[in-house]
């Protein structure tokens, strides 16, 4: 069984856009004094496990059956620019500020 190393690196870069709003909307959270500790798995299973799981799963079928490859790469574009564009570049502004 190999993968295909365009599939893994898409889903690496789309990986680390979800990894990093999460961290920055953390980090933005404590700034405005609104992080609950308690919020957190909660936030993690609603919001971050989804995306990654769906994901994982679309890898894996676009690995093994070919035409399920542009679905996988359509669903890491949709979520990079959701995650990239809305959630970092808006989350780093409001951080500095």
């Amino acid at each position: 069984m190999t993968f295909d190393s365009a599939i893994i690196s898409a889903l690496i870069v789309c990986l680390a856009s979800i990894g990093l709003d999460f961290i920055i909307g953390v980090l933005l959270s404590i700034k405005k004094s609104e992080f609950s500790l308690s919020k957190l798995p909660q936030t993690i299973g609603k919001n971050i496990f989804p995306y990654i799981g769906g994901l994982i799963i679309l890898a894996l079928a676009g690995n093994y059956i070919p035409e399920l490859t542009a679905v996988f790469y359509a669903g890491v574009g949709l979520v990079t620019v959701k995650f990239s564009k809305e959630a970092l570049i808006d989350k780093v502004k409001e951080l500095m500020i």
